[in-house]
């Protein structure tokens, strides 16, 4: 079976997996990081808990947020992906929509294929994190069935 999804670096997609990636590895380690610094110089009047609470949401709105706006607008500009990915079973074909590019890669480039409640990630093996989200609305049961299917047969997490 093969499967050919159009993926586009936009603002949307690449502020996406960052918040994705910050979900699923750095917002426990933020959390902790603010408690501690709470536990130390905690708000006048306030608990330990909710003075840690009121400096992870001033972290998220002073530094965070324009830190991701910030590179996620140079990311967009540096990137410049525009292409139509081709899956099968033996390899993944990216046809470049905005340069005369064809790449082959092996299944070996997909590091990792999880599935969240709305969207099948792809975590692409490169130097700088790169992943792929694929909407479960724009899939068929076949298209799902088949990434369910390379998870579990190319031992991807």
């Amino acid at each position: 079976m093969q499967v050919i999804k159009r993926i586009k670096a936009d603002y949307q997609s690449i502020l996406r997996a960052k918040i994705h990636v910050f979900l699923r590895k750095s917002l426990w380690l933020y959390l902790l990081s603010m408690f501690a610094i709470a536990s130390v110089l905690p708000l006048p009047t306030l608990s330990i808990p909710v003075s840690a609470i009121i400096y992870f949401a001033i972290f998220l709105v002073v530094i965070l947020v324009p830190v991701y706006h910030l590179s996620t607008v140079r990311l967009v500009q540096s990137l410049n992906f525009d292409a139509d990915v081709e899956f099968d079973e033996n390899q993944i074909i990216i046809r470049h929509r905005n340069k005369d590019l064809i790449e082959t890669k092996d299944w070996q480039w997909i590091l990792q294929i999880s599935f969240t409640g709305s969207a099948v990630v792809l975590t692409v093996r490169q130097p700088r994190t790169f992943l792929i989200f694929l909407n479960k609305n724009n899939l068929t049961e076949r298209e799902l069935h088949f990434f369910n299917h390379m998870c579990t047969t190319r031992y991807l997490k």
